[in-house]
């Protein structure tokens, strides 16, 4: 996958704190995408993002600090991009559109959407427990948004009024999870649609 290039280390004079406080969130959110936090050192950091450990230190607390920053910073443009997707017009058309950000990149700016959160579950250190607590957290939000949304859609007759949407809502979040993995292992676009179709037939019938 294309990565979104590197912040360069030196930034015009006129830019904001907060401008390149962001860029270099921006950048240290990409590079625990791609290594886990376990596999990113503060060397991958000070060159990713163009500050020193002091200043990362001073900016952004230590390292587990910054990765819970990056982890708030990704999900509040994520949750945008996940709620856009539950907009449409039917439950399916808005499962399907999940499962489909779910191939791992946002379709406008080409950086990761739910591999971020997927990645970072996997990390398996003791000092990452709370971390990992609260990445689980946010996916249970997701879960919750996704079974609301099958609610609605209940509610206008599109699933049997048997249906169980939270099982189906923690079915297709899990699917989701499993697309995440698959993308960021390198799976092919072909693949990973053969999983959604197969996915979405599971949908019930309303007969």
């Amino acid at each position: 996958m294309d990565r979104e290039s590197r912040p360069q280390k030196k930034t015009g004079p006129g830019r904001p704190r907060s401008f390149d406080r962001e860029i270099a969130l921006r950048a240290a959110m990409l590079l625990f995408w791609e290594q886990g936090f376990d596999g990113t050192s503060y060397t991958d950091l000070t060159r990713a993002t163009g500050m020193s450990k002091p200043t990362i230190y001073a900016t952004f607390g230590d390292k587990i600090e910054l990765f819970r920053k990056a982890m708030t910073f990704y999900a509040e443009q994520a949750t945008t991009v996940y709620q856009e997707a539950l907009e449409q017009p039917t439950a399916r058309e808005a499962v399907e559109a999940c499962l489909r950000l779910a191939r791992g990149l946002h379709y406008k700016t080409g950086e990761p959407f739910v591999c971020f959160l997927v990645q970072g579950a996997l990390t398996g250190s003791a000092d990452t427990k709370e971390l990992r607590a609260e990445l689980g957290a946010l996916q249970r939000q997701a879960t919750q948004l996704l079974q609301k949304r099958l609610e609605q859609g209940k509610r206008k007759g599109e699933l049997p009024s048997g249906a169980n949407t939270k099982v189906m809502a923690e079915y297709f979040t899990s699917i989701v999870t499993g697309l995440s993995v698959q993308a960021s292992n390198g799976a092919s676009t072909r693949d990973l649609h053969q999983v959604i179709e197969m996915a979405m037939a599971t949908w019930p019938s309303k007969a």
